[in-house]
């Protein structure tokens, strides 16, 4: 018989290390042009092998996050202007809610582009049972039960389903782990939102159920500027 699960391994070292150096770039700590120390000290501060540090660099090297120059050493290379099919791999999958301020903008913008659309399109295409769950989800919200960051997420992600687009669906579903936490920092920010934020769920859901594409367009992308101008409190 075929074995059912696989052995779980801890992170290595080196994976360690890629988060650690991945997360000082992306919320900023590290700018572009920004030049790391060399491989001996940074070994020294992380505490782990200069092997471990090598092997981290030259993975963010072929993600286009650094550069590595010769008889010079290791600099932070603009990844925004010079994108890699890695880079943006590796920002999906990025799970802190430290974000350079820009990279936050621009991951709102994308949000505020996508999750409209998808209204609008709910407005023509969500199944009845797919409302049934946003439904229950809003109210599970509005309740207070369980884990606030999960629910929001799944109403979203539901939200996205609805628009009938597979790529819009999969592109939302793609930055998980980041929009998770944004949310839940979010909440844990502004506690008091949950309710003032479960009405606005609900005209949402009254403006789909009533295929009011502009009004429903309008209330998601409001949803989004609240959550926007909670999180922006960290750059102020």
């Amino acid at each position: 018989m075929d074995k059912l699960f696989q052995k779980l391994t801890q992170p290595s070292l080196k994976d360690m290390c890629v988060q650690a150096l991945l997360e000082k770039i992306l919320s900023g700590d590290l700018q572009v042009g920004d030049w790391l120390p060399p491989e001996r000290d940074l070994a020294e501060q992380m505490g782990i092998s200069r092997s471990s540090v090598n092997q981290a660099i030259l993975q963010l090297s072929s993600q286009g996050f650094l550069e590595i120059v010769p008889r010079r050493g290791t600099v932070v290379r603009d990844y925004r202007k010079q994108p890699t099919p890695q880079s943006l791999a590796a920002v999906m999958t990025y799970g802190s809610s430290e974000l350079d301020r820009d990279l936050f903008g621009n991951l709102m913008e994308f949000r505020l582009l996508i999750e409209s659309e998808c209204a609008r399109l709910a407005c023509r295409h969500i199944y009845e049972n797919t409302f049934a769950e946003m439904t229950a989800l809003a109210e599970r919200f509005a309740a207070g039960d369980g884990d606030p960051a999960d629910t929001l997420y799944q109403f979203h992600y539901r939200l996205s389903q609805a628009s009938g687009n597979i790529i819009y669906s999969m592109l939302f579903r793609a930055f998980e782990p980041l929009l998770r936490t944004l949310i839940s920092r979010h909440y844990v920010l502004q506690a008091a939102d949950i309710q003032s934020s479960a009405q606005m769920y609900r005209r949402l859901l009254d403006h789909i159920r009533n295929k009011d594409e502009e009004k429903a367009a309008q209330q998601v992308r409001a949803i989004i500027n609240r959550g926007i101008l909670v999180l922006q409190q960290r750059y102020e």
